[in-house]
Parts: structure tokens; C-alpha cells; sequence
């Protein structure tokens, strides 16, 4: 798949994940020990956003990850997971 496309879908999946949950997602490019922030919703908080890496080149932070019933953020997990 394009790197076009995956963005293009995780955006939507990000949209909606804010619509539903208020949480905001972004994905980042992982260039050694930086993160380069790519797409989503970016929030500046006090909180440490926290990683959850799809594979070594990409991630996806948030710092509201427990508003998200885990059974849905698995599921989320697992989709960007088979779409890289």
C-alpha cells in the first residue's frame, strides 16, 4: 500500500476515534530515538504522549489512550498493524 493511502486512511480512522472517544491520535515517523509527526490530531498536553509502535518505522501516540475500551483500541492497534 501507498504511504498516501495509509495516511489518508489512518486520518479517518483518527477523525473518528476523536468523534466517538474526544481522543486525540497522530502518526509519526520513527527516525531513530525521533518521532516526526506526520497526521491526526496532535494535542499539546502536560501529559507524555505514549507511543504504540505499528512496526520501526511507524507509531501511533496519543496521551488519552485509557478513554479507549481496550477491546477497540486492540482492534484499532491490529488494523493500522495490517495496513502498513
Amino acid at each position: 500500500m501507498g504511504r498516501e493511502t495509509f495516511i489518508s486512511k489512518f486520518v479517518n480512522l483518527a477523525d473518528e476515534i476523536k468523534k466517538k472517544y474526544g481522543v486525540n491520535l497522530w502518526l509519526v515517523e520513527v527516525l531513530g530515538k525521533r518521532h516526526s509527526y506526520i497526521a491526526g490530531h496532535k494535542e499539546d498536553s502536560f501529559l507524555p504522549p505514549e507511543p504504540i509502535y505499528l512496526n520501526e518505522r511507524f507509531a501511533v501516540v496519543s496521551n488519552e489512550w485509557e478513554k479507549i475500551p481496550e477491546h477497540e483500541k486492540e482492534a484499532l492497534i491490529k488494523a493500522l498493524k495490517e495496513e502498513v
